[in-house]
């Protein structure tokens, strides 16, 4: 095992990016207005991620926990050209 403790803190920044696509514009019209009947949609991503942020060293096999001081989700919506 390496000693690591005179190691110096650096900042670390860490960005995930996920694309959505969907058939009908009618879908990103009810995720959008929060009208799915299942529920908000975009506060369950939301949720998902920081979730993620926070539990990644339990989720991933040998991954070291980190000190998290800023976690940050969002969403946006943009039509693609077809």
């Amino acid at each position: 095992m390496i000693d690591i403790t005179h190691k110096p803190t650096t900042l670390r920044e860490a960005i995930a990016e996920a694309t959505v696509t969907v058939s009908k514009a009618e879908t990103i019209a009810a995720v959008n207005e929060r009208r799915v009947p299942k529920g908000d949609v975009i506060e369950a991503a939301r949720i998902a991620g920081l979730f993620g942020i926070k539990r990644t060293a339990d989720m991933i096999p040998d991954c070291h926990p980190l000190p998290v001081e800023h976690a940050e989700v969002s969403c946006a919506f943009r039509k693609w050209p077809s």
